[in-house]
């Protein structure tokens, strides 16, 4: 059997490793955790199971009602641990309010409201005094027997997309509604894992209390290759959102702009908006964004991009945005900084004139004297786009190069470490960016 009858230090030990499940899922809320915490899910969730299991068999193994000092110390581990539930309830309940569930069946909240419930009868064993215990374990079984014992497996086959019982797809029907929102559908598969690992729980534990180690040990190796099962689907999933990333953008920034045309919005409040919503949704890529009043033609701007959109006119405004994977190193700002810094936007014409006239003969120069007269010339936004390296838009190191007018109500984002940009100075001014 492996739920102990006795309190000793190894029960102990067994129980705060499991309990550390919930530490593991609310940092999993970070961005940066959540691939990592995919990794480890199924095994740490079923170490969870067995720790609360080991606790309810331990709270029964007492004799009298009086409580021991570990037993007292565990109630307050899980006391914590059901704060740092509620964290994750809180996230997953504000994101369920977003998605447009008429595309799932209403099963869902069924499940999750029995899940919830059982969840609180079962609670209910070791929060109360131990002279309930007994009655709280009896109206567990009942209500359990009666209302949810599918409830997790109901919830599985929907989060698989393989159950009768839904409509869609779950984590399908989240994804689309969200617009592959990628940091919100992380937060929703937490929440939804935290859900599912509630409803395990509650499951082994009627199992045990009603039919014995045996069939508690064999619902839980099942339930533990199931685990495994959604954690490859989360895989799956967060991984077609990235994949989606280009073409969802695309969309995203066209309704930013429809929504708040420039005769609503200044091109400084739209551009740095703009780059928020970019910078969160897309959490895996450094952004360039560049706005400005609407131009026209390569003597006004030109610019060059690898992965990104040029959206010239758009609701009164001129739009670029590149963007590259945070995996990517970025470009040396110093050498960046000395092209831009060695480019000019004049150039001096000079032509050779006869001092004192010519003799009427040809080009003749009778007096045989020359002079240099010189003059200066501007050039064109294409003509100092010329004038940069090509280097510049190799792909490889670069992701956008351009040159634009500077008098345009012009607005660049991006990290410093990654976006170069200089005004040229005088009357002939263009703004010059490296991005990468």
């Amino acid at each position: 059997m492996d739920i102990a009858n006795t309190a000793g230090g190894d029960e102990i030990k067994e129980i705060q490793n499991g309990l550390k499940f919930a530490n593991i899922i609310t940092n999993a809320m970070k961005p940066i955790e959540f691939e990592r915490f995919l990794g480890i899910a199924a095994t740490e969730a079923i170490s969870f199971v067995s720790a609360t299991l080991q606790f309810l068999s331990l709270i029964f193994s007492v004799i009298d009602n009086r409580e021991s000092q570990e037993l007292l110390a565990i109630k307050r581990m899980y006391n914590e641990m059901n704060r740092r539930f509620d964290l994750v309830d809180n996230k997953l309940n504000d994101i369920s309010l977003q998605i447009n569930w008429t595309r799932v069946s209403n099963q869902y909240s069924g499940i999750e409201r029995h899940i919830t419930s059982i969840d609180m009868l079962l609670r209910n064993i070791y929060e109360k005094p131990f002279a309930l215990r007994e009655n709280g374990k009896q109206d567990f079984i009942h209500t359990m027997k009666f209302t949810c014992m599918l409830c997790a497996t109901e919830l599985y086959n929907g989060i698989m997309g393989v159950n009768k019982g839904f409509s869609d797809d779950i984590l399908q029907a989240a994804m689309e509604t969200s617009k592959n929102d990628r940091p919100k559908m992380q937060t929703f598969m937490l929440g939804l894992f935290k859900l599912l690992v509630q409803g395990i729980t509650n499951e082994l534990a009627y199992h045990n209390f009603v039919h014995g180690d045996d069939d508690y040990l064999a619902y839980k190796k099942q339930w533990k290759g199931r685990l495994v099962n959604i954690t490859a689907k989360m895989h799956k999933i967060n991984d077609e959102i990235k994949s989606k990333y280009h073409e969802q953008a695309e969309k995203d920034i066209a309704l930013y702009s429809l929504k708040h045309p420039r005769n609503i919005m200044s091109n400084q409040l739209f551009s740095e908006n703009l780059y928020q919503c970019l910078v969160r949704k897309y959490d895996w890529r450094d952004w360039l964004l560049v706005v400005y009043r609407p131009i026209s033609g390569v003597n006004n701007h030109i610019n060059h991009i690898c992965e990104g959109y040029r959206r010239y006119g758009m609701y009164g405004r001129d739009v670029l945005v590149a963007s590259v994977d945070q995996k990517k190193d970025a470009i040396n700002i110093t050498a960046a900084d000395e092209i831009i810094s060695r480019i000019t936007t004049t150039y001096t014409s000079c032509a050779q004139v006869c001092s004192s006239g010519y003799s009427g003969y040809g080009s003749y120069c009778s007096s045989g004297i020359y002079s240099s007269e010189c003059t200066a010339h501007n050039l064109d936004a294409q003509g100092v786009y010329l004038t940069i390296p090509g280097e510049t838009r190799d792909c490889r190191i670069y992701a956008s190069v351009g040159v634009i007018d500077s008098w345009v109500d012009l607005w660049y984002h991006g990290l410093p470490e990654r976006l170069v940009h200089k005004r040229t100075p005088g009357s002939n001014s263009y703004s010059i960016h490296l991005f990468g």
